[in-house]
């Protein structure tokens, strides 16, 4: 019976115990981290910043006159050379006002002619007068007579030849405007835009067609207040357009606006070293520059995105520190976090290199944790 009752009671402590032997002696498993080791900046930091593709050389064209349209000798997207045509106005009104001007031009050159020969007889006259006179050969009367006809064909000839000069403008003007009633490519380009159809009555000074340069384009970028002063011309960038992936360009800033505008960027004009036939007005592209700020350039420490966290005290991270053990330990730490870089954010205190971070499960982390590094 005491047998009996031995077994039932080394059963039940064997159920109880689930079968398991715990060592005193064992360790807890220690939870896996994902970390990343702080490093600096490598080959200098960069900025990024999109901009937009333009042409060199953009102009909307007009006519300096007005009328109304009587041809349109290009269409869009096609090329063109400098003198060109590319459209007309009629022209009938300013050539009745030509030749008006111009027959006036001539009446003005035949009054000046009859001037000068009245002019020449005039003169004649009055030297000859003026001798007689000297000798007594001819009263005062005579002199003053012939003294006054020859002023007055002076006058006449100075206002003749003022008459002509005027006419000369005048149909010179009215030539030139018959010559704006023909709109021609001041470059060589590509039409990028067509605003009228033929018969429409345009003014002087009303966009007809849009011109655009093939030979150096441009990218136009905002850059933020906080980088501006950074930016100087003839500043070597990269360019890259997303939807010529795998190409990328090389430029230079050639303009640096030095007020924002109505915007919150600063404009600045990229000129495109080696540019591709592909690129067109338009196109998306990202500009990148080299950092040149003191202590985010190539001495700059950089922590990886996610190893950052923040709250009601400030941003952080979990520095893990080497125990005895394999075991590390993690430890809050505050940061002072500087300028986005592609890397990463640039450190301005609280870390140093060869330091590891956790980057992931951060939530999760307790100051004072003991956790392994995961391979």
């Amino acid at each position: 019976m005491n047998r009996l009752l031995l077994l039932l009671l080394l059963a039940s402590l064997s159920a109880c115990g689930g079968g398991e032997y715990m060592d005193a002696n064992s360790e807890p498993s220690l939870r896996p981290v994902r970390y990343q080791k702080i490093g600096l900046a490598q080959d200098g930091s960069q900025h990024t910043y999109t901009g937009v593709a333009q042409a060199d050389q953009l102009s909307r064209l007009s006519f300096r006159v007005a009328g109304t349209i009587r041809s349109i000798d290009v269409k869009l997207g096609q090329r063109v050379r400098r003198g060109q045509l590319i459209a007309t106005i009629d022209p009938s009104d300013y050539s009745i006002q030509a030749d008006q001007a111009f027959a006036s031009e001539k009446g003005a050159e035949a009054n000046l002619q009859s001037a000068e020969t009245q002019l020449i007889n005039a003169r004649s006259t009055y030297l000859r007068i003026e001798r007689l006179y000297e000798n007594n050969s001819v009263p005062l009367s005579d002199f003053e007579q012939a003294k006054s006809a020859y002023e007055s064909a002076q006058s006449s000839y100075e206002a003749a030849q003022t008459q002509v000069t005027s006419a000369q403008k005048q149909s010179q003007s009215a030539r030139n405007q018959v010559g704006y009633t023909r709109l021609t490519a001041p470059f060589d380009g590509v039409i990028t835009g067509i605003n009228v159809e033929v018969n429409e009555i345009t003014g002087s000074g009303s966009p007809i067609a849009e011109i655009s340069s093939e030979a150096r384009p441009e990218v136009r970028v905002g850059i933020p207040e906080n980088y501006i002063s950074n930016i100087k011309n003839g500043q070597k960038v990269g360019i890259r357009f997303s939807v010529l992936e795998g190409q990328e360009f090389m430029g230079q800033v050639v303009e640096v606006s030095y007020a924002a505008g109505n915007s919150p960027t600063y404009p600045a004009i990229i000129r495109i070293d080696n540019p591709s036939d592909e690129i067109r007005p338009g196109m998306a592209a990202t500009v990148s520059f080299s950092s040149t700020d003191e202590g985010e350039g190539e001495n700059a420490i950089i922590c990886p995105v996610k190893a950052l966290a923040s709250d009601m005290n400030g941003t952080y991270v979990f520095v893990l520190e080497k125990g005895a053990t394999e075991a590390y330990t993690v430890k809050r730490q505050s940061v002072e976090v500087g300028e986005l870089l592609p890397q990463g954010f640039a450190i301005k205190g609280g870390l140093e290199q060869e330091q590891l971070v956790a980057t992931a499960g951060l939530k999760s982390l307790l100051d004072g944790m003991q956790v392994r590094l995961m391979e």
